[in-house]
């Protein structure tokens, strides 16, 4: 497996992560329409590519044998009104193919988004789990992060409860 920073050409990858990702987890949730829409707006190969192209996102990706299997997207200075101090970032997304979930992939971007973080500290990284996600709460658990409240959020007319967590780093 190696880790790297992505640029720009690594889009049509985190658009096909982040798809497949995205439905394996979550796609119970959502009507077929909704979650085709939600797909179409936020992995686009133009969406990833622009957001690969603003100075506060940092995307790192995971390769196996030269196959893209996992991303982690971090947003600098993105605040989340239950954290008081001023300088944060968000862990904003990280998703990894259904067939590599359990092989070490979501830790190595997890511990690539750290050393990227501790650059900039001190700062609170926080970032949210869906409600229903034990297993995530767990593996960010493993990290530091502990549960601070909870948030919702619309998608179209389906309304979704996520668990705040954040780590501080000193």
């Amino acid at each position: 497996m190696e880790i790297r920073n992505a640029t720009a050409g690594d889009e049509d990858a985190i658009a096909y992560v982040g798809r497949e990702s995205f439905s394996w987890a979550f796609g119970h949730l959502f009507p077929t329409d909704v979650l085709s829409r939600y797909l179409d707006a936020t992995y686009s190969d133009g969406k990833i590519l622009s957001s690969l192209s603003k100075p506060d996102n940092v995307y790192f990706v995971a390769e196996v044998e030269d196959r893209v299997v996992g991303f982690l997207k971090l947003k600098q200075s993105c605040s989340h009104n239950l954290i008081q101090r001023a300088d944060q970032v968000q862990v904003q997304k990280i998703y990894v193919l259904s067939d590599m979930a359990g092989s070490g992939i979501g830790s190595g971007l997890m511990r690539s988004g750290e050393e990227e973080i501790r650059a900039v500290a001190p700062v609170s990284a926080w970032l949210m789990v869906y409600e229903g996600n034990h297993r995530a709460v767990s593996f960010y658990e493993q990290f530091g992060y502990s549960s601070i409240g909870k948030d919702t959020h619309n998608f179209e007319d389906i309304r979704v409860t996520f668990t705040v967590m954040k780590k501080e780093y000193p």
